[in-house]
């Protein structure tokens, strides 16, 4: 898979710059004199209207929706599994309801109801994580569910029952250890997505408020300074680069775990 492996290079250049960018380029929040300046040898991507080194922001605003994504997709991936294997494992009205509300929420596009849950959570980047999680959680419930009703049809669990097992150990040594496969494809094409969703909230001012650096935000500052192109070209490319990487991933993994693409 040549293009899953460029995809994982590029996954890995942007977390290699989120992680170590701090040490490598100087303070983001760092003023000077120095405004609107264009890429130059001593500051290669330029300065923003505060004189503030560009390729910093750049690399502290990867930070900033790395730690977002990630953070929003283990808050998704938990509240998934949980709520996802006890709805099927019970099979009652819990079930029920709760299908009843996936399908509610379901009704309204993703980025309408981010917007509705950050206006009741509150700003910051902890809120919009947060925010982010519960609507990947409600997108993956049902693949938790149906690969669970699916593994608990299984001989082998039946026999687990048979013996005695708890519901507990059926759920975590029977089912669990089969949700790798399906979940791994789900999120690996979610987190391209879970930057695009931070990026749209920024640029609509409803994301990380400053001074924290956003991509999405630096976008928006940008759209007034149309005579300054690299204010908008470097943070929309390396927007597009993260998202390509994770999409690119997110293929190859779906063409290896699904047994119709395999050898496509």
């Amino acid at each position: 898979h040549p293009l899953g492996a460029f995809g994982l290079l590029l996954v890995v250049f942007v977390i290699f710059l989120a992680a170590f960018g701090p040490i490598i380029v100087p303070d983001s929040e760092t003023i000077s004199p120095d405004i609107l300046l264009g890429p130059s040898g001593e500051h290669w991507f330029g300065t923003d209207r505060l004189g503030r080194d560009y390729l910093a922001r750049v690399i502290a605003g990867a930070r900033l929706s790395m730690s977002l994504a990630l953070g929003a997709m283990a808050i998704g991936v938990g509240a998934a599994l949980v709520w996802g294997m006890l709805s099927a494992y019970a099979q009652s009205t819990f079930d029920l309801l709760s299908q009843r509300v996936i399908d509610m929420m379901l009704a309204f596009p993703g980025l309408v109801l981010l917007l509705l849950l950050t206006q009741v959570i509150g700003r910051g980047w902890q809120s919009v994580a947060l925010g982010m999680g519960i609507i990947f959680a409600v997108n993956m419930v049902r693949i938790v569910r149906a690969s669970t009703l699916a593994t608990l049809a299984e001989s082998y669990v039946e026999a687990a029952r048979l013996i005695g097992a708890s519901p507990y150990r059926i759920l975590w040594r029977h089912v669990l250890p089969n949700m790798g496969p399906p979940l791994l494809i789900y999120v690996t094409a979610l987190l391209g997505g879970a930057i695009l969703f931070e990026g749209a909230l920024s640029f609509l001012g409803l994301g990380v408020p400053p001074p924290e650096p956003s991509w999405g935000r630096m976008l928006t500052e940008a759209r007034t300074l149309w005579k300054y192109p690299h204010l908008s070209i470097f943070p929309g490319v390396a927007m597009t680069i993260a998202v390509l990487g994770f999409n690119l991933v997110g293929d190859s993994v779906r063409d290896i775990f699904d047994p119709r693409l395999r050898g496509a």
